[in-house]
Order: C-alpha cells, then structure tokens, then sequence
C-alpha cells in the first residue's frame, strides 16, 4: 500500500487532526454487555440473556457486546474495539489504517515493544512462539504507530510466515456463591480454542489473539536496527 493511500484510509480527531488506529475504541462505543450478562439456566455456562447467534464465534466463545461507532466521542488509544480488532486479526488488516497488512515473501509485518517480544505481557514470547493481540501493519502506517500508540516503547518489527489464530483474550468468570450470579476469577486472561471447553464456557472475549510462527526480525523504517535475522524458526 502506498503512504497516500494509507493517508486517505486514516481517521483523524480534534482541530490537531491527530491520527486515530483503525481498531482504537472511542468513548461512544463503551457499553453493550453490563446486566445482560448472566448465567445460563442449567448453569453450564455465560450468556447475555437476550443472546443471539451474532454473540458467539465459530468455537462457541462468547464475546463482549460493543456498540459500533468509530468516530463518536474521543479515541481511546489504550484500548481496542473488540469487533474491528477481530476483523483484522482474521483478515490481516493493517491496525492502524484497516487497510492490507505488509506482506512479503518473509511474511507479515507485525509491531510491538522490545520488551513484550522477550519478557511477556500483551505478547508473550517463550522462544517457541509469540501470542500477539495487536494486528499486523502496512509499511507507510509504522512511524504513525510509533509516534502515537501509547503502548509502543522501544518498539521492534518482525514479519511471520504464518500467523494463525490461536485463541482469545478476556475474561474468566465463574458462579458467584450459591451459583448465584458471576464471580470474575481473572482479567487480561488468555484461553487456547479448543483445550479447555470447560473454561470456555465461562469465558467472555475481547481480543482475538495470533500465534506468530517463522518469525525474523525487520529493521525499523528508516533505521538499520533489528537487523533482519530468526527470532523463531518454528513451524
């Protein structure tokens, strides 16, 4: 993609014109999920008490209700709109212009802190994979990243051969005492698809989460740091 197609796809807010990701959550699209969430009747599990098939993706999760509305209110760059990012992580779309993510023949362009590739956190790197929350990026749009994502501190690029979905991030819940109401065991928490139906059906997502595989590092743009080499040559 072109930096001036990137331009034209970017949002912007407030007279400064300050760019605004693509997948950013905005004041106006907080709620959708408060007292509709509840227990099911036979107790196996959540659900919003008006639930529809829309709530559930295809392993049966369900996920946070949000409204739709980019572009009301103020951007919230600490946190993502769980729809966009689902729609991003599943198609590769770039993060912050929701245009198609770089790709070479070294694989996707992906962005994230230094810190978080080698000690964990939003991404967690065991040196066998990386879980990554964040979509990937389009060339022109990483220095706007950079720039204004609050998250991105010392930040390094690396391409994956083959990002693949691996499950989602959230929240664990379980019944509350006399299996009335829901108690929440754990925030920012991470759930494979498919190894724990038990705990997935307590489970209310926000973020779709990549395992990143055959990963090298790239060079910052205008920069000759992170020279290009294997940060994981698993398949």
């Amino acid at each position: 993609m072109s930096v001036e197609s990137a331009r034209a796809r970017l949002r912007t807010w407030g007279p400064r014109r300050m760019p605004v990701p693509y997948v950013a959550a905005w004041s106006g699209e907080v709620g959708g999920t408060g007292r509709n969430l509840t227990v099911r009747a036979d107790g196996s599990g959540l659900c919003y008490r008006d639930e529809t098939p829309a709530d559930r993706d295809q392993h049966g999760v369900l996920w946070a209700r949000t409204r739709r509305a980019a572009g009301v209110g103020r951007p919230n760059y600490g946190h993502q709109h769980p729809i966009r990012q689902r729609q991003a992580m599943r198609a590769l779309l770039c993060q912050v212009c929701g245009g198609p993510a770089s790709r070479t023949s070294r694989g996707w362009l992906f962005l994230m802190p230094n810190q978080e590739a080698s000690e964990g956190g939003g991404t967690v790197f065991d040196g066998r994979d990386i879980w990554c929350t964040k979509p990937p990026v389009c060339q022109p749009c990483v220095p706007q990243a950079i720039a204004h994502c609050p998250h991105l501190k010392n930040p390094v690029t690396l391409r994956s051969r083959r990002p693949r979905i691996w499950g989602v991030y959230g929240d664990q819940y379980a019944p509350g005492d006399g299996g009335r109401g829901l108690t929440c065991l754990e925030t920012d928490a991470y759930l494979p698809y498919g190894q724990l139906p038990n705990a997935a059906r307590w489970f209310l997502a926000t973020q779709l989460v990549l395992e990143l595989t055959r990963c090298t590092a790239e060079p910052l743009p205008g920069t000759t740091s992170n020279t290009p080499g294997t940060v994981g040559t698993y398949s």
